[in-house]
């Protein structure tokens, strides 16, 4: 690898100092940035990346000419696609969630679902992503990583997001970011919140998350995210301000580790310097020359005067030119293996107009669904048609916004379209249960709470869901199936519940996989990816 670096090294040295700081920023463009707010931005500081979450093709593709009309290299287009393009393009597919790739546990359909989404991007002009995510969600109480995570085991992660990485990079449509190193989901913190820990010692690291690492950077990650998190194992108690730094401004961590021990060589993005895990440890004028320092290559998501900072930096001597040529020659790399250097109506020629992403997304949906208690073996249930659902909906929906009120309107129409009677009752009072459970022949209670829909700080059910469930009315119904749409310890919250399900995804074709499994029309095929004794173990 350091030898195919040097290709680059011509490229990097006809930089201007500022032409080179800009290639190594990644800007996120808010739905709010205009074009010519942008614009205006760009003739001055010619960034290397850009970064764009909800905007739609046409958008991007605006941007994007905005910026190549400035930056003296083509820029690379960064998302955070998880799991499946809908993620982050409007009116898109999304994939079910990435534990249920792991229940799912078939790595053919995770890769299909990996080339069939880099596709769709391209086609939309995204060049990178912010995934696949391989963080080991160990700490059943971590609400960062949760559902967004594929599994608690080394092996299972390797298997699905190796899979996954393989199917987005075979074609050289879509680059990808494994995160977050040195590894999310041992705290029961938030990083975007305050810096996280991950505790375990350097032998058990070595052979966790340590070993995700070496398989994906020996499988051909292009970027490696990260973290703001601590790895005291390999760190000195005396290294920062407040004890051991975050990865993302850690040298013994960045270049100690990954990059000389675990050999990576590629480019190595930061998670957003904003989040308070990172920003917390030094003043603002020496966070972007402290993550360069620690051997980063990639900044997200700069200020305008994070520039200067850098650029006095170099200039009093503080930051070599050395360290930045060598940041900005993996930046090529991962440009160059993105085909950003080839002719773009050529490599968009490549790919059909029509990518069955819908197909793979429910196969995958359809083998993830675990039946984890039926006490009363009431599932399959046997309902004549024209029976009588009540849908019971809790959630903690994004930020804490609230329910919409069209949350599982995919698992009402399943149940409609089976040709039953279904009504919805979203955060319902105990008095409205008490009043209305007897009228029906199944009634379904549905929770949405997870890393990808609550306020951040935690997964547990608050006030403001709980009254639902005040007396047990609804669970005393001899037919009543609890499913949780996304937190898979949900059980532990409602241990007295005869009939519990695990989906660990709230997209469209995890709730109509869940209806078929509850109406006898696919058997639940998924295998548990997380352990949660005594309610279950995992499966292989």
């Amino acid at each position: 690898m350091r030898r195919s670096l040097k290709k680059y090294a011509s490229m990097v040295a006809k930089l201007s100092l500022d032409e080179l700081i800009g290639q190594l920023m990644c800007v996120n463009i808010s739905l709010s940035t205009t074009p010519e707010q942008f614009e205006e931005y760009c003739k001055e500081r010619k960034p290397g990346s850009i970064f764009l979450n909800g905007h739609t093709g046409s958008s991007i593709k605006t941007f994007t000419e905005i910026a190549n009309r400035h930056s003296p290299i083509p820029v690379i287009v960064a998302s955070d696609i998880e799991h499946g393009p809908g993620m982050e393009l409007p009116g898109e597919r999304m994939l079910p969630n990435c534990m249920a790739w792991g229940a799912c546990n078939d790595a053919e359909l995770v890769k299909q679902a990996g080339a069939d989404t880099a596709k769709i991007c391209r086609k939309n002009g995204i060049h990178w992503t912010f995934a696949p995510v391989v963080d080991l969600n160990i700490n059943s109480n971590n609400p960062e990583s949760n559902i967004r995570s594929i599994s608690d085991d080394p092996n299972r992660v390797i298997a699905m997001a190796g899979a996954h990485m393989e199917g987005m990079q075979e074609k050289g449509y879509m680059m990808t970011t494994c995160k977050h190193f040195p590894g999310q989901g041992m705290d029961d913190r938030n990083s975007h919140f305050v810096t996280v820990e991950n505790p375990l010692s350097q032998r058990k690291w070595i052979s966790t998350y340590g070993a995700v690492y070496k398989e994906m950077i020996r499988r051909g990650t292009p970027a490696i995210m990260t973290g703001h998190i601590t790895l005291p194992a390999f760190q000195s108690q005396d290294e920062g301000p407040l004890g051991p730094l975050p990865a993302t401004l850690s040298k013994a961590l960045t270049t100690d580790l990954l990059k000389n021990k675990l050999g990576f060589k590629g480019c190595i993005v930061s998670d957003a310097m904003g989040m308070i895990g990172a920003s917390s440890h030094y003043p603002i004028d020496e966070m972007i020359v402290r993550f360069f320092n620690a051997g980063g290559d990639m900044y997200l998501f700069p200020r305008l005067i994070d520039y200067d900072f850098l650029k006095k930096a170099v200039e009093d001597g503080e930051v070599s030119m050395e360290r930045l040529q060598d940041a900005a020659m993996r930046v090529m790399y991962l440009k160059d293996r993105a085909r950003l250097f080839e002719d773009e109506e050529t490599v968009l020629s490549e790919i059909e107009d029509n990518v069955p992403i819908g197909e793979t997304a429910q196969k995958i949906a359809d083998k993830s669904i675990c039946v984890v208690r039926d006490q009363n073996g009431i599932i399959p249930t046997k309902l004549p048609k024209g029976s009588k659902i009540l849908l019971v909906n809790a959630m903690e929906d994004f930020f804490h916004k609230g329910p919409k009120g069209d949350e599982f309107a995919p698992l009402k129409q399943a149940f409609l379209d089976a040709g039953h009677q279904v009504t919805e009752l979203y955060v319902p009072s105990y008095t409205q249960i008490k009043d209305e459970r007897d009228n029906y022949d199944l009634i379904l209670v549905n929770l949405k709470f997870s890393s990808r829909d609550t306020h951040g700080g935690s997964l547990r059910i608050g006030w403001d869901n709980i009254d639902a469930f005040w007396h047990t009315y609804v669970f005393q119904h001899p037919k009543a199936v609890l499913t949780s749409f996304g937190d898979p310890y949900k059980i532990r919250e409602f241990p007295y519940v005869k009939t519990y399900i695990n989906a660990f995804s709230y997209t469209e074709d995890s709730q109509r996989s869940v209806a078929k499994v509850i109406l006898g029309q696919i058997p639940a095929q998924g295998k548990s990816p997380v352990s949660f004794p005594p309610y279950f173990d995992r499966e292989d």
